[in-house]
């Protein structure tokens, strides 16, 4: 009797030391957003101030959407949708890996956007329907208005580097709950480049967005 009460004992103390080894890494989890989550995408061109579509001008009257041609005069809105993260959980880390080609060598800045956009955005308007709404600045350049004052993150493009990894866990962090309105990213850029397109062709799965959360 005496061994088994020890037993017992032991047993007991091994189940309720068992949670403070195990539920920490258990509990949290990392996702894979992919490209299919983006449920709102433009190019915002001074060439093309009334298009949010037109990405790389092939001629003087003929633009096309792919592929995505940076410059400093042309710049992406990007939002995500986060249905893949359950409710009721805390983001602890969010990345956001971009992909430009290999050719690439500009350096690429990551803003949140605080206008709304929507039907009809262009460089001009943050949305045309269902009325004419202009950015404080063309191209969502109205800083504190139109985007963060200052930008989530930034990385350089070049000598090999095709992928930009930009911690994003603020942002994700607000959007999912609910703090402040999801109205997705602004992305610019100093210098002429090539994104690959996250809506055209197999190479849209290059886009990733890693976010890693645990319950409340």
């Amino acid at each position: 009797m005496r061994n088994h009460a020890s037993r017992l004992k032991v047993l007991t103390w091994l189940l309720s030391a068992l949670p403070c080894f195990v539920a920490s890494p258990l509990m949290a989890r990392t996702v894979t957003i992919k490209a299919q989550a983006i449920d709102a995408f433009a190019a915002l061109s001074d060439k093309f101030p009334h298009n949010g579509w037109a990405a790389y001008q092939v001629s003087a009257t003929f633009a096309v959407s792919n592929p995505l041609l940076t410059a400093p005069t042309t710049s992406y809105l990007v939002r995500y949708s986060f249905d893949q993260i359950p409710k009721g959980q805390r983001i602890t880390r969010a990345e956001w890996v971009i992909p430009a080609s290999p050719q690439s060598v500009s350096t690429i800045s990551v803003w949140r956007l605080f206008a709304e956009w929507g039907l009809g955005v262009c460089h001009q308007y943050r949305m045309t329907y269902p009325e004419k709404l202009e950015w404080s600045v063309a191209g969502a350049n109205g800083k504190s208005v139109d985007r963060a004052t200052n930008p989530t993150g930034s990385g350089k493009f070049g000598k090999g580097t095709s992928l930009v990894t930009i911690n994003v866990t603020q942002d994700v962090e607000l959007w999912y709950s609910g703090a402040t309105p999801n109205r997705g990213w602004l992305l610019t850029f100093d210098s002429s480049s090539v994104l690959l397109s996250p809506t055209h062709t197999v190479e849209r799965f290059k886009w990733e967005l890693h976010i890693t959360y645990e319950p409340e």
